[in-house]
């Protein structure tokens, strides 16, 4: 099998409300791109990049412009389960996080639908199923109660809360929380890396960890070296890591740098072949994980839950409900969610059937 062409569709799917989150994070909208890897076989492997300017400097415009022009000359021509060669070609341009990932994705689910097997039994095949969290934005403390409550009703039993801005807040969201929630429900939550001063970290995230938060992720900016592993050692939880570990080099050099204890994988920015490699690390590390969500719609949904079903070391509820914050998808079957969990078919690929309606009506040009 034999690639062909390698297609960048760019899209826009309107959030049901606005979400906020860090300093600068904000979205009205899923502003992302479908790839399409095209085969001589006739089977073609889809995958979502979503364009994160603040986190990765990549947009719409210029992940359309990185799979057109420069990746796809690349890979047509190549066998797409030849993941280690290609991503030699990958690797020649830096950056492009989610361009490459995405093109990663695609490829493995158009050699998984010509094999006739689901990816998640293809990438480890440890389940068929993945736990979720929600995500709670910046909202006023009363709004993310409710809406924790709502989601609680549909079976998800975990939340992310989003802090970092204000610190007396965030205690008292996190108290809040449990009190409304109970005892059995997992709360975390996730600074951004905006806990600018270290000693204002530790004394709210300790005081956070008094009303039975389970982890937190990214307090401080990645290049405080020294503030993270004093933070790390000051608190009896795991902080978890998602700025700091974009590649497996980056992993590598957080184990050993120690200021972490779980990692947050995002396959749209490794891809299948670089979350591997990641897992293998974590696995080795002894760290527990979790599928992080990029925002995705439907596509990138099932991608991710494909990978975190298979892999046993994903152990915690993933982050992929982002598709419940839309108002439509691309999907012509919805993602199988139900009672908390995404429940994965035997479906060859990921399981994602597009809907060309649907495209047509939401892609940009």
């Amino acid at each position: 099998m034999k690639i062909t062409r390698v297609e960048a569709i760019p899209y826009r799917i309107p959030l049901v409300a606005p979400v906020k989150w860090g300093f600068a994070g904000y979205m009205e909208a899923a502003e992302h791109v479908l790839v399409m890897v095209h085969t001589d076989e006739g089977v073609t492997g889809v995958a979502e990049a979503p364009a994160r300017p603040s986190i990765y400097g990549e947009s719409i415009a210029s992940i359309t412009y990185a799979v057109r022009n420069w990746f796809e000359p690349m890979f047509v021509g190549l066998d797409p389960a030849h993941n280690e060669k290609f991503w030699v070609q990958l690797d020649r341009i830096p950056g492009n996080n989610t361009a490459k990932g995405a093109i990663d994705l695609a490829c493995y689910d158009a050699v998984a639908r010509y094999r006739g097997v689901p990816l998640w039994e293809m990438l480890g095949g440890a389940s068929d199923r993945v736990r979720l969290s929600w995500m709670l934005a910046l909202r006023p403390v009363s709004e993310m109660v409710r809406e924790a409550e709502s989601f609680l009703a549909k079976g998800i039993k975990a939340f992310k809360v989003k802090v970092g801005l204000e610190p007396q807040k965030d205690i008292e969201v996190i108290k809040a929380l449990r009190e409304n929630l109970g005892d059995e429900v997992l709360l975390y939550a996730d600074a951004n890396m905006a806990y600018e001063d270290t000693n204002i970290a530790i004394r709210t995230i300790q005081k956070m960890q008094d009303h039975g938060l389970a982890f937190i992720e990214e307090p401080l900016p990645v290049w405080d070296r020294r503030g993270r592993l004093k933070l790390a050692g000051s608190l009896s939880i795991p902080i978890m890591g998602d700025e700091s570990v974009f590649t497996p080099h980056d992993v590598a050099r957080e184990i050993e740098l120690g200021a972490i204890g779980m990692i947050s994988i995002k396959a749209p920015r490794t891809g299948y072949t670089y979350s591997l490699k990641i897992s293998h690390l974590a696995e080795t590390a002894g760290f527990p994980c979790l599928m992080g969500t990029q925002g995705e719609t439907g596509v990138g949904t099932l991608a991710s839950a494909q990978f975190g079903a298979a892999r046993r070391i994903v152990s915690y509820p993933s982050e992929i409900s982002f598709f419940l914050f839309l108002q439509d998808d691309l999907l012509a079957e919805p993602v199988p969610f139900k009672d908390g969990s995404i429940v994965l078919s035997d479906s060859p690929g990921n399981g994602a059937k597009i809907d060309q309606k649907k495209l047509k009506k939401y892609r940009m040009e």
